[in-house]
């Protein structure tokens, strides 16, 4: 799984240029110029010392961060500042989707296919962020369209979470936040195709807010998480260990 956090990170930079080069014009280009020169460091750096699921740890909880900024901007009126969260969001979330595979399920074909199906909703769900951040896709138009990735990654959420309730190492706590989520994820679908626009806000507000709390939980779950063979590896160094 390391090219998780890798496809995470490396998504995260290329948003974070973005953003920069837009807000800050030639100030920004600057800082892309040193993350450029910095990047191939810190992934080398990152690659050798670093668990490999702990980028993804590390990428569930910054979802929860801009996904909490975007909602705060929401309320503050910074219209530009919540669709740039937004789109970093949708791009960490990728990560996230991707790091659901390592969940227990007990019907691990069926997970399967629907995990494959959530990520490339999440592919779907960073277009459409894209179009709204560069302000060709706005109002109506992109709530019904977002509607339809949200409501697939929504039942990704539910099918992992559901099929593998309480395994460890993410629990039970962890796994029922993670059905209120997906729960909340597809309700936003079915209000924006109800055209219950209030309703579709609100019940995006208390989703966003579960999704902080279960990406953190996530993040807990997934840096406690030891693979299999790298268990096996420590219980025998452990024997072997002089007493």
């Amino acid at each position: 799984m390391r090219w998780t956090g890798l496809l995470g990170y490396l998504a995260a930079i290329v948003v974070a240029m973005l953003l920069l080069s837009g807000w800050l014009g030639w100030t920004g280009w600057l800082l892309v110029v040193c993350l450029l020169l910095g990047l191939p460091l810190v992934v080398l750096l990152a690659g050798n010392r670093w668990h490999p699921l702990r980028w993804s740890s590390a990428l569930a909880l910054v979802s929860a961060l801009a996904l909490l900024g975007s909602l705060l901007s929401q309320y503050a009126g910074w219209i530009e500042g919540r669709d740039g969260l937004l789109l970093l969001w949708a791009v960490l979330l990728l990560a996230v989707a991707i790091a659901l595979f390592m969940h227990p399920m007990r019907g691990p074909a069926w997970g399967l296919f629907v995990g494959f199906w959530g990520a490339v909703a999440v592919i779907w769900l960073i277009v459409l962020q894209a179009m709204a951040a560069a302000g060709v896709l706005r109002g109506s138009a992109y709530s019904e369209w977002v509607a339809w990735p949200l409501a697939i990654i929504g039942v990704w959420i539910l099918v992992a979470s559901a099929t593998g309730f309480g395994e460890p190492p993410f629990g039970r706590v962890v796994d029922a936040l993670g059905l209120l989520t997906g729960a909340g994820l597809v309700l936003i679908s079915i209000a924006t195709w109800s055209g219950a626009e209030d309703l579709s806000k609100t019940i995006a507000a208390g989703a966003a807010i579960v999704y902080c709390l279960w990406s953190v939980g996530l993040a807990w779950a997934l840096w406690r998480y030891q693979q299999p063979m790298e268990a096996r590896r420590r219980i025998a160094s452990t024997a072997e260990a002089p007493i």
